[in-house]
């Protein structure tokens, strides 16, 4: 408990540190503090190195390290001793560093007998807090989903659900093709009109939209009731339409392309086997008109 409330309360300061409209802001306190913990990051990096470990990943305040062990067991194991000498070669170093003692403790969190990171797109490199994995743990395994589309809000339930079932299914070493076709093919036959709305926030009055015009905002400005901060629409063949007021079916097209689409190719990519276009047919029925 006594930890928890030192972090608060240093989390705390931090933000008064770096508001300008605090009696106590100072840029160089503030940036000082996210350059030491970037340092002691590093040299935690360094020391799982030095150790013969690859690093796949550093986040503000931890590291996800592959110990190259396949049994969970035994890889906890060895993420306690690894756990050990990190921690001493950072205090050594911060000792001959700053001539300070270290009271820094590292803590080993968790063991994923699987992991995924998507990377950003357009380049090679993984992207920040966005991944998921398979947790090991007494009771057995979990899926964990950090930052991707399935634990975000502004994603239709639609997509959440493809992602969490296409990941279960990789991280289990199972097919996934013929998932992806039927879902596809029970998306586009109805099946599921209860998961396509949106729930998305208008941030400034309808009127003040000129240069562009948001698919909420589109939806809000036809909706005959009255018009809060939050608009839950569904993308219809007549464009964006409130939940309750649709004129016109489901654009099943916008959500295999726009939502089912990205979830998909950056899981594929992966894998030995074909990419989503040609799992779907997209590119034969695109054939016939070039």
């Amino acid at each position: 408990m006594a930890a928890q409330a030192i972090k608060i309360l240093m989390n705390s300061l931090f933000g008064v540190l770096g508001s300008p409209a605090s009696r106590l802001f100072s840029p160089a306190v503030a940036n000082a503090i996210t350059t030491a913990g970037q340092h002691v990051i590093r040299l935690a990096a360094g020391a799982v190195e030095r150790r013969g470990h690859r690093v796949i990943y550093g986040d503000t305040d931890s590291l996800f390290v592959d110990v190259g062990e396949p049994d969970t067991a035994r890889a906890a194991g060895r993420a306690e001793a690894l756990r050990d000498g990190i921690g001493q070669d950072v205090a050594a170093a911060l000792t001959r560093e700053f001539g300070c003692t270290s009271h820094l403790e590292l803590e080993f969190e968790k063991v994923y007998a699987r992991f995924f990171m998507p990377e950003i797109r357009g380049g090679a490199t993984g992207s920040k807090k966005r991944y998921a994995g398979l947790v090991a743990g007494a009771a057995g395994e979990t899926l964990e989903i950090v930052g991707l589309e399935a634990v975000r809000r502004d994603w239709s339930e639609v997509a959440r659900r493809f992602q969490r079932e296409l990941l279960d299914l990789v991280f289990h070493d199972r097919p996934v093709a013929e998932f992806v076709r039927r879902f596809v093919a029970d998306l586009r036959a109805g099946r599921f009109d209860a998961e396509l709305a949106y729930r998305k926030a208008i941030r400034k009055p309808l009127a003040e939209y000129t240069k562009t015009t948001p698919p909420p905002v589109k939806a809000a400005r036809r909706q005959a009731g009255a018009i809060g901060c939050i608009v839950t629409y569904v993308v219809t063949r007549a464009g964006p339409e409130t939940v309750g007021e649709t004129t016109a079916p489901p654009d099943y097209e916008h959500y295999v392309g726009q939502q089912l689409k990205p979830i998909a190719d950056a899981v594929l990519r992966f894998l030995d086997g074909p990419d989503f276009d040609d799992l779907v047919g997209a590119r034969r029925q695109l054939s016939l008109f070039s």
